[in-house]
């Protein structure tokens, strides 16, 4: 059976996981935002940079995804990896 986490270890779990939310978000946000200064420019097509718009729109869904459809332990567990934060026993 597991043990309870204390209301500490909750809040660290929270904190890491919202680092982990803004950091892949912030990721997609910043590839994007790349298209858009080659879209002004001019080396970018707006057609071009209309399709990177609605594929950022897609993969920002599937961030909403996992953050709002998976277990809360399987996503601090991605953000501990992601971060380099796994212990060995994880």
């Amino acid at each position: 059976m597991k043990r309870k986490k204390s209301k500490e270890e909750r809040k660290r779990d929270r904190e890491l996981i919202d680092q982990y939310h803004k950091k892949v978000t912030e990721d997609e946000l910043t590839l994007l935002n790349e298209k858009f200064k080659e879209w002004q420019s001019g080396s970018l097509p707006y057609y071009e940079l209309t399709e990177d718009i609605h594929q950022f729109h897609k993969k920002n869904q599937e961030i909403w995804k996992l953050f709002n459809y998976n277990d809360r332990e399987f996503v601090l567990h991605l953000a501990k990896k992601e971060f380099d934060m796994l212990s060995e026993d994880e």
